[in-house]
């Protein structure tokens, strides 16, 4: 890019403060695998470097002389402007500082991460800051990737306690109602004995897929532990529904199946709680849930959600 076209991309204010200074700049920051935008006391963007329609997808000319802001998702704008006012403000030069990763509006629409360093200086008498930002988006992809692994059971597919967890910790934060459903395999030890871990192994899976097939898109099934299941239900309040979705998992996985030949069923008791109902920490639920299914296990039947109404 040749100096004429460098500044055509800067601002007319920009050009008669920066002159030469910041067309040297711009060749030197056009080098960068990172993007690099030059902002006014005003928030306005003064100068923007090649990288940027490649990180964010708007055109230098979408970028130069239009206020910062429209790169911040909107729910972020009023507290960003009162930041970038702030910082302008300073009296004196800043070194770059370290490098958070925050959301930024891409031209579609989309949030994308970015790590961004920010620093101010003053030239011919006017403050500007720089700021210079990178895609995050593979760091948050390999964090996605690690969390995912650490929230599976790896035999099973279906998520894990630390899964659980997690999404109770959100559902109660929410006070949004919801039914858990613990379950406990009848008779799958001696099985286990009989035929061996490993087809044990395939009767969990099995288990498992039939749980993910009868769960909803918001809903969440997790192996617990050993036989033993989680189910939570998304936004279900009422004792008769919960009884119906009790009943619905208790016949399906009472249905035969065959294995290597193996013909054979394996049973479950269910207990059941709801929130707000039997509890309002994560402790509460699961412990009301096990007590109706031992309850069930008890009294010989397939499942109890509340045992007043047995």
């Amino acid at each position: 890019m040749t100096r004429l076209e460098h500044r055509k991309r800067l601002t007319p204010e920009a050009t008669s403060s920066f002159g030469d200074s910041v067309l040297a700049l711009g060749e030197v920051f056009d080098l960068l695998p990172d993007g690099v935008v030059v902002i006014d006391r005003h928030g306005h963007i003064v100068f923007a470097n090649l990288a940027m329609p490649r990180i964010l997808g708007y055109t230098l000319e979408e970028l130069v002389a239009h206020p910062l802001s429209r790169l911040v998702p909107e729910r972020h704008r009023g507290r960003h402007e009162h930041l970038v006012e702030h910082f302008c403000a300073r009296n004196k030069s800043t070194p770059m500082g370290e490098r958070p990763v925050l959301l930024a509006l891409h031209k579609s629409g989309e949030e994308i991460p970015v790590s961004i360093s920010i620093a101010s200086f003053e030239l011919s008498g006017e403050r500007y800051g720089v700021a210079i930002m990178r895609d995050a988006s593979p760091v948050r992809d390999q964090l996605g990737k690690a969390n995912a692994r650490a929230e599976s059971d790896a035999l099973t597919g279906l998520g894990n306690r630390l899964r659980l967890s997690r999404r109770m910790e959100t559902q109660l934060r929410s006070a949004q109602a919801f039914g858990l459903l613990f379950l406990d395999l009848t008779e799958f030890k001696p099985f286990n004995d009989r035929y061996g871990h490993e087809i044990g192994d395939e009767v969990l899976r099995l288990v498992a897929k039939r749980l993910q097939a009868l769960v909803r898109k918001d809903d969440l099934a997790v192996r617990q532990g050993g036989d033993e299941f989680v189910v939570l239900l998304d936004r279900l309040s009422d004792a008769g529904d919960l009884h119906a979705r009790a009943a619905g998992v208790a016949f399906r996985l009472n249905q035969p199946f065959h294995i290597r030949g193996i013909a054979a069923t394996v049973g479950v008791n269910i207990g059941g709680a709801l929130y707000p109902r039997d509890g309002e920490s994560e402790r509460d639920l699961l412990a009301v849930a096990d007590r109706n299914m031992y309850r069930a296990k008890q009294a010989a039947q397939a499942y109890c959600v509340d045992p007043a109404l047995q």
